[in-house]
């Protein structure tokens, strides 16, 4: 073969090793760093999860500490939970893990181009919902305490005699005089309103109610079951409305991507890098079957096109071998800040960079074995050692191994090309025959 060719066969086989390295860093890319699914795991293995779940519960804790502690509650009403287990409680890892889950989801959307517009922050409001059922749950109503403390006229213990049994009921009931009833009655709220914010009207009725109920009961306006639903009833709209306002002022968003960035312009390069990556995922594996074409065009030999294509597997895998195992570390290292704590979404992303460099080097691993699978056919070829799969394939031996005399075999064996190895074979046996 002429060095031209020879230049053009080698140049071919760099352009395939660096195709193929290519190819297996789009794939390996695709499956870990383009994938919102592989994202989201591990994110969860590397507890960015359970760091943001912890964070929320700290902003929680610190607003209803706030709310509790600026919004006065009416005497008889008392939280048995502390704030912070109200946030532990309220704040589940479920529930933020499923909240990072929808926005790295629409943010993959988006970086495929499934979507148009992208807004990466996390929806609290499920979540205040449930805070809200864990401080219901955690409130205990002392209904004594609660209307007693609030007149001088209506005794505790006779209050609390009321909801014993039907016969105590009937017991404790009371009888007064015209326009007495209405004169606790207005008492009761005139104290109320003056125990509670003006800001909570709605907790405020609540406990005017509930008020009302006892007074109800005190004078036998209603019967004992009518006093003993009503007084449940009440009790737990107070529970709700107490919950309500505490939440009230708790953020309904949760950690946003920046104050003042646009996510959209932000992530676009992003967009556009990772569709070209996925085209290449199938684009550049195409492109190494074409170049092991033109390698055969150019040599117009099976076994220098194979030599080339085994080189250049050999190559890439190494190459893509270094980068997963030493390149990694080195590389991970560096981009760590020297101080301060990057966050827990920082890790996040530090283990999706990790993993896909890893996923990298290990499918480098497989160009190198089938390298050196190639190369090993070759070799065992030119000793005629795959005669017999020749044979079974219909293909026939190779002309270096069955021409007689050492030139084929000579030639077989410091590689010579298809053709040369055949001519040199048959000018052979032409020789013999005329010396015959």
């Amino acid at each position: 073969m002429s060095t031209g060719r020879t230049a053009a066969l080698i140049l071919v086989g760099t352009l395939l090793a660096g195709t193929l390295f290519g190819a297996t860093a789009a794939i390996g890319a695709d499956r870990t760093a383009f994938d919102g699914e592989y994202t989201s795991n591990t994110f969860d293995e590397e507890g960015v999860y359970t760091e943001m779940t912890a964070q929320i519960r700290e902003n929680v804790t610190t607003d209803i500490d706030e709310i509790l502690d600026n919004k006065p509650r009416p005497q008889g009403v008392r939280l048995t939970l502390t704030s912070e287990e109200v946030a532990e409680q309220g704040v589940t890892e479920e529930f933020v893990g499923g909240e990072m889950d929808r926005v790295i989801g629409e943010l993959y959307q988006y970086l495929h181009g499934e979507r148009d517009d992208l807004a990466i922050q996390i929806d609290l409001t499920g979540m205040k919902a449930t805070v809200s059922e864990t401080i219901v749950d955690g409130v205990e109503i002392d209904t004594p305490t609660l209307v007693g403390a609030k007149s001088d006229q209506v005794d505790s213990e006779t209050i609390a005699r009321l909801s014993e049994n039907e016969s105590a009921y009937r017991d404790a009931q009371i009888d007064l005089p015209p326009g007495e009833r209405e004169n606790i009655a207005e008492e009761l709220e005139t104290n109320a309103r003056a125990e509670l914010s003006d800001e909570d009207e709605a907790l405020t009725a609540a406990v005017l109610d509930h008020q009302q109920t006892v007074l109800d009961g005190l004078t036998g306006e209603i019967s004992y079951e009518e006093y003993v639903d009503q007084l449940a009833s009440n009790e737990q709209r107070i529970k709700e409305e107490l919950a309500a306002s505490a939440v009230a002022d708790v953020q309904d968003q949760g950690p946003a991507f920046g104050e003042d960035e646009d996510p959209e312009a932000a992530f676009a390069p992003f967009a556009r890098g990772i569709q070209w990556g996925t085209t290449a995922t199938w684009l550049l594996p195409l492109t190494s079957v074409g170049l092991v074409g033109l390698g055969y065009a150019i040599s117009r030999s099976k076994e220098q096109t194979a030599s080339m294509t085994a080189g250049a597997l050999l190559l890439a895998g190494i190459v893509g071998a270094l980068v997963g195992w030493a390149v990694r570390p080195v590389f991970i290292d560096r981009l760590r800040p020297e101080q301060g704590d990057p966050g827990p979404l920082f890790d996040g992303l530090m283990g999706v960079v990790d993993g896909t460099l890893q996923t990298i080097g290990q499918q480098s691993v497989v160009l190198v074995l089938a390298g050196g699978l190639l190369f090993a056919g070759i070799v065992a070829d030119r000793r005629g050692m795959l005669l017999p799969v020749r044979e079974q394939l219909g293909m026939g031996p190779r002309a270096e191994v069955t021409g007689a005399g050492e030139g084929g075999g000579k030639a077989g064996e410091f590689g010579a090309a298809d053709d040369d190895a055949t001519e040199a074979a048959a000018g052979e046996t032409e020789e013999r025959s005329g010396q015959q």
